[in-house]
């Protein structure tokens, strides 16, 4: 529903140890003009899509990437479920390539399915999640809520390699540049793990449209809040009344039957497991393959030349200086020469004029003094507005 929520639930009826309840919500947001969201639920598998590529792309991708994702994954394992994604993302290559309005189009892509253990058939079943891009997978449980998915977006490498703050991160305007999607190259990284399930976890997928507006305390507070239809539909209003800035997708999902959570720590996330399929388009026609390689190769000069902008940003907000605002001593953070369009930011001041310094202290407030930090440029402040009150 474009003006409104959409709502859904159903639960797994296969004669399973393992079941689960889930239900999804969506909303446009108050700015956008299209849902780009998709999301699809089956007896085992769960997923939610975020697309992007012009008016009608996005909107497309991730259609095409949730039908392919129920269609292809049939199980039993982990391994079935990587393999649905790279069919979702073969068949919005497909797309692309047969109609020119939806070129460049791609989309994220987070799913949850119900496969077999370790042991085979037979075994204990679990749960496998699979993500590419930056929708989310969340686990909830008696110990709260963690991130199980990876995002795979330039601001989130900079964040891990500790070049950006998560403060820092939410506010960069660069914050969008996803380095991994569907629909960009023909055989894409997919990150994938295996899950030992507890009775009354609850698992949230969801699009950014969802973390970029709440925090993760409200939403824990309310993915806990009633039925999986409730928490769903509970996330997405707030998400809009928060803000709406984007489309929000939000697919909550219970184990309401499975083996009861042993006492102890909390049950163990592993790390991602990042695979790519060799040899995956070799029945693909020359013209088709052709088409995928331009693809790829643009893409990757995109995101270079992303990567680029995105760390020149970053140089430039870094480092403190004190300089002259329209005559008045003040604090900037930046770099006194900016870079690119990156100029240095305002950060205080207004309270001392630099006419009153004396020759040496004003001659280098205006060709700027570089300090490591705010706590100093407030110092240097204080004794130049003490070097004024002496005289």
């Amino acid at each position: 529903m474009e003006d409104g929520i959409g709502v859904g639930s159903r639960r797994s009826r296969r004669q399973r140890s393992l079941r689960l309840e889930a239900a999804w919500a969506t909303h446009m947001g108050r700015v956008r003009e299209v849902n780009q969201d998709d999301s699809g639920i089956t007896d085992e598998v769960f997923v939610v899509a975020d697309g992007m590529g012009g008016h009608r792309g996005g909107e497309v991708a991730s259609a095409v990437a949730v039908e392919t994702m129920l269609e292809s994954f049939v199980g039993p394992d982990r391994t079935s479920l990587v393999r649905a994604v790279r069919d979702a993302n073969r068949a919005v290559l497909e797309r692309a390539a047969g109609d020119t309005d939806l070129t460049g189009m791609g989309t994220t892509l987070c799913a949850l399915a119900i496969v077999d253990g370790p042991g085979g058939q037979g075994g204990d079943e679990v749960l496998a999640v699979a993500n590419i891009g930056d929708s989310r997978v969340y686990r909830y449980d008696i110990d709260g809520l963690v991130q199980v998915t990876d995002d795979h977006s330039l601001v989130a490498d900079l964040v891990r390699a500790g070049e950006l703050t998560e403060e820092e991160a939410k506010v960069h305007p660069q914050r969008n540049i996803l380095t991994r999607a569907l629909g960009i190259e023909a055989d894409p990284i997919i990150d994938s793990w295996e899950l030992q399930p507890a009775r009354n976890d609850r698992y949230l997928l969801c699009s950014d449209g969802l973390f970029n507006e709440l925090d993760d305390g409200r939403i824990v507070e309310l993915v806990d809040a009633g039925s999986v239809a409730e928490a769903a539909n509970s996330l997405v209003s707030e998400a809009v009344a928060a803000g709406g800035h984007d489309n929000v997708t939000v697919l909550v999902v219970e184990v309401v039957d499975g083996p009861e959570r042993s006492s102890g720590s909390r049950l163990p996330i592993g790390r991602a497991r990042p695979e790519r399929s060799r040899g995956h388009v070799q029945d693909l026609n020359p013209g088709d393959e052709t088409g995928m390689m331009f693809r790829t190769v643009m893409a990757s000069i995109a995101v270079l030349l992303a990567a680029f902008v995105l760390v020149a940003g970053v140089w430039a907000r870094q480092g403190w200086f004190i300089g002259s605002d329209d005559g008045d001593v003040a604090i900037f953070r930046g770099r006194p020469v900016g870079i690119l369009w990156f100029d240095p930011i305002f950060v205080e001041g207004g309270d001392l004029r630099v006419s009153l310094l004396d020759d040496s202290t004003r001659a280098a407030v205006e060709q700027t003094i570089d300090v490591g930090t705010l706590d100093e440029a407030r110092h240097y402040i204080e004794r130049f507005r003490a070097d004024v009150n002496d005289r």
